[in-house]
């Protein structure tokens, strides 16, 4: 998978119309630089927060004289102050990811492009990892629409991976990644492990956004009969006989992983997001994206 001018991840087209949207940030998050996102620290903006008496040497300008008038003492107003925050993309990329057409790599590529676009254009810091094998190659975080390019090429150039070992890479994230801000994580789950992983995302208060991107075949399969298994990441093979009742077997048990990883998340302040790779970029992106709350 790769990046170019002739062949990107995402249509020039579809950036346009991402550049209307933002990210949906529950709680506020500290940031540096003034960007377009609410932040715990009261400043001067437009949005009024609340009141504080006025010590000497503080600017004439916000005292409310309304309130003066009919209490006689000095309050200021204070305002919610627009900073930029800190938004991290963690992309999967084991062999499991590379199933389907498009595979999930692609397609959690393209989604976790169209989110950085959409921090990017709103003067947020974007970094980027892509898990491979229990380590992360690291993007560190880069500012301004002109910084979309290196994001592209980054996110397009997918190392080699076998297994995913998603809870290593989470621990390497929890101890790398000092800022506290929006995590994006885009895998398949494909790790006995996940809990522990999710768990160590969200520890350190990130606010975590979880798309689980799975393909048709893995949400409804349509195979029958006896049939020969590969683990396209630790190369094992299992005779298997898929009969109606084993398939809903299958269709329960992924169910209860859905339904536990989005408890999960809720738990601890984030969010849990099913996508399918046959959707296509806009629906997911400008539809569900936006119904769900993850972007507004």
């Amino acid at each position: 998978m790769s990046v170019s001018t002739e062949n990107p991840l995402l249509e020039a087209s579809f950036l346009q119309r991402l550049q209307r949207l933002q990210l949906l940030v529950r709680r506020p998050l500290p940031g540096q630089w003034k960007g377009e996102h609410r932040s715990p620290r009261r400043g001067y903006s437009v949005e009024f927060a609340d009141f504080r008496e006025y010590t000497p040497g503080d600017d004439l300008r916000y005292v409310d004289w309304k309130a003066y008038g009919r209490l006689d003492r000095l309050y200021l107003k204070q305002y919610v102050e627009e900073e930029d925050i800190y938004v991290l993309l963690l992309v999967d990329c084991s062999r499991s990811m590379r199933f389907g057409q498009p595979t999930k790599l692609l397609f959690a590529a393209q989604v976790a492009a169209a989110i950085g676009h959409i921090a990017l254009c709103r003067f947020h810091r974007v970094g980027a990892g892509l898990i491979a094998d229990g380590t992360v190659t690291w993007m560190r975080p880069l500012r301004g629409t002109q910084s979309l390019i290196p994001l592209l090429r980054f996110l397009g150039s997918a190392p080699e991976a076998r297994a995913t070992s998603l809870h290593e890479a989470a621990r390497q994230v929890a101890k790398g990644w000092k800022h506290r801000g929006a995590v994006y994580l885009l895998t398949d789950l494909m790790d006995e492990r996940w809990e522990e992983a999710l768990r160590a995302l969200l520890a350190p208060r990130h606010e975590l956004t979880l798309i689980h991107t799975l393909s048709p075949e893995e949400l409804q399969p349509g195979f029958m009969g006896d049939l020969l298994l590969v683990d396209s990441e630790s190369g094992e093979t299992r005779e298997v006989s898929l009969s109606p009742a084993a398939l809903t077997l299958y269709r329960r048990a992924l169910d209860q992983l859905m339904e536990k990883a989005s408890a999960l998340c809720n738990h601890f302040g984030g969010k849990y997001l099913l996508t399918d790779t046959s959707q296509s970029l806009e629906t997911l992106i400008l539809r569900e994206m936006r119904l769900r709350r993850v972007l507004a």
